[in-house]
């Protein structure tokens, strides 16, 4: 059923039908999808709706929803010599090769010219250091397929262990937080108990940034601008559009920026009026800065899970994303602690135990949250004797 009834057959509308009609169309773009016959009120460009999605295996992105990861990173893989290298224990001063795998999860729109920015890293937790290595270019077709980026590095004279972190970017790019990755792994081979130390960097040397906790003035603003506005400028384009003799373009833009300030101090309006009742309301406590995770707190914890990687139709999010307690008893000493002020890092230690019999090697993923927010990690692979 059409919003405006048969607005464009030349019915005179009251000016409150008018406005009815603006509110009904807004309601129907946020609410409904749209017909392939088309809609009388509902117009979205394909522009709009359809984005490339240029992405990656991204830990930090699965942290903050909640999955479990690891650190040896499904979409790079490092040879040398044509042989690609099961460990991530590197030789000083030695060429490698490096692939990317870079993936698309848009369905409509390839990604074309994603670039892939290569770098190395110290081994560790958050370090924030980075060293390029090479940027790269990369069409990515539309899902499933895939494109493949290749570069080839040198590692540091000095002997250690490094991490290379790949960020994708592209201009139209619908989800840009699926493009950054890590791959940073470490085999040490034992019969007996493994103590390995793990370098955890303060991402936050100096002071804590200003954070405003949700439901604050902040995200108010936010809300009202973003939200109750921009739905005040969309019903101001959708009455240019649907009004019957047509608006020129000047009256159509003083309506669009009437209608975003209109709409945005109604919202304003709305959030204060709704806090003041909060506060009203006994047993009520309205969040504050004060409260939030202190951002020198790192909280570490260990698990052996592994990606079950597959591609297209074959990719199964359960079995991909099964959570997998430590193989064996795994710990790290300390699992939390507070970054004293101007301190750049910490050394822990990750023990286990591994069995003595001859078996398959174990893997074991340390992930870091420094103030709540997922900082970095390491995966350890430990070989059992044999």
């Amino acid at each position: 059923m059409a919003c405006c009834g048969n607005a464009r057959d030349g019915q005179d509308f009251s000016f409150l039908k008018r406005k009815a009609c603006i509110l009904c169309k807004a309601w129907h773009v946020l609410t409904r999808e749209p017909k392939r016959n088309g809609d009388p009120c509902i117009v979205i460009p394909a522009r709009l709706a359809r984005k490339p999605d240029p992405c990656i295996y991204s830990q930090f992105m699965l942290l903050q929803a909640g999955m479990p990861v690891t650190w040896d990173n499904p979409d790079v893989r490092i040879f040398r010599g044509g042989v690609e290298q099961d460990t991530y224990n590197l030789s000083a001063g030695v060429e490698y090769d490096i692939e990317i795998t870079v993936h698309n999860a848009s369905r409509n729109k390839p990604a074309n010219g994603t670039g892939v920015d290569v770098k190395w890293i110290e081994f560790g937790a958050g370090s924030q250091t980075r060293h390029p290595v090479a940027t790269l270019t990369a069409d990515v077709p539309v899902w499933p397929g895939v494109a493949v980026a290749s570069t080839k590095w040198r590692t540091p004279v000095t002997p250690g262990h490094y991490c290379i972190e790949v960020d994708l970017s592209h201009p139209d790019d619908g989800n840009p937080a699926n493009n950054r990755g890590w791959n940073n792994t470490q085999v040490h081979a034992a019969n007996s108990p493994v103590d390995r130390p793990i370098r955890i960097f303060n991402s936050h040397p100096g002071e804590c940034p200003p954070v405003a906790e949700g439901g604050g003035p902040t995200s108010n603003y936010r809300g009202a601008l973003a939200g109750w506005g921009t739905l005040g400028a969309l019903a101001a384009i959708l009455y240019g559009a649907g009004a019957h003799d047509g608006i020129g373009a000047t009256r159509l833009a003083v309506a669009i920026a009437g209608g975003y300030v209109a709409a945005a101090v109604l919202g304003l309006m709305y959030y204060r009026m709704h806090n003041d009742r909060q506060k009203q309301r006994p047993g009520v406590q309205v969040p504050t800065v004060e409260r939030r995770i202190d951002c020198h707190l790192v909280q570490i914890n260990v698990d052996s899970y592994r990606f079950d990687d597959a591609k297209g139709k074959e990719f199964d999010p359960d079995a991909a994303f099964a959570e997998t307690a430590p193989l064996w008893p795994a710990h790290v000493d300390p699992p939390s602690f507070v970054f004293l002020p101007g301190e750049a890092f910490r050394d822990v230690m990750f023990h286990t135990d591994a069995p003595d019999e001859p078996g398959p090697p174990g893997h074991f993923n340390i992930n870091v949250r420094q103030g709540g927010e997922p900082s970095g990690g390491v995966t350890l692979t430990v070989t059992r004797g044999g």
